[in-house]
Order: structure tokens, then sequence, then C-alpha cells
């Protein structure tokens, strides 16, 4: 039951842009025992399928930006072409800390981000 609350918590986070990825990527590694490129691969297929429902409301608001969609479409492709290769040869490790710190900075930098701009706007 737990799983089924926590994955509907992350589709939710995860169709509003909230990010909710990083952590079903901690919940699978640390409750579920998952490896960490297990884990990914699994949040990744479990972002494709969430994210569906808001990429339809987008296209029928007509709020997308399909030059930006296909510009990141192509580096994301090229990225994970290469970086899927680099996996078999590289510690276990290394994208665990990796990953670690991407979340440190991504939620270091929406912090520092709201603390500004509520500054600015007083």
């Amino acid at each position: 039951m737990l799983n089924i609350i926590v994955g509907f918590m992350v589709a939710m986070l995860m169709g509003m842009g909230v990010g909710g990825g990083g952590l079903f990527v901690i919940f699978l590694t640390l409750c579920l025992n998952f490896g960490q490129i297990n884990a990914q691969g699994t949040n990744l297929m479990f972002f494709i399928i969430a994210i569906l429902s808001s990429f339809f409301i987008h296209i029928r608001k007509r709020s997308l930006n399909y030059k930006q969609i296909i510009l990141m479409s192509v580096i994301g492709s090229i990225g994970s072409i290469i970086f899927s290769g680099l996996v078999n040869y590289v510690n276990p490790e290394i994208p665990r800390k990796m990953l670690g710190g991407l979340l440190i900075l991504g939620g270091g930098a929406s912090i520092y981000n709201s603390f500004f701009s509520k500054k600015a706007k007083e």
C-alpha cells in the first residue's frame, strides 16, 4: 500500500513540475533496495508515463515552445546514448554521488531563487 501512495504522490509532483523524480529515486534505493542504475531507469520510465497527462494539457493550452522541445530532445538523446554506453565502465557509486550532488545543487538553487525573488518583490 505504501508503494501505491508513494507512486501517486511522486506522479503528482512530477506532473506539477516540482521534481519528484529525485524523491522517487531516493525511495527506490533506500526503501525498496533498488540499485542506483535500476532506480534511475525505473524513475525515467515512471517519469515518462507520469508526465503524459500534463503534456497533453499543455498541448491543448498551446503553451509549449516547440523549438526548445526539439533542442532539448536532440541534446538529451545524444547525452543518453553517450552516457548509457559509459555506465558499464564506471564505478556504480559515481552516478549515485553525482545524482546526490545534482539534487543538492537543484534544491539549493531553488531556495536561493525563492529567497531572492521574495526580496526583489519587497
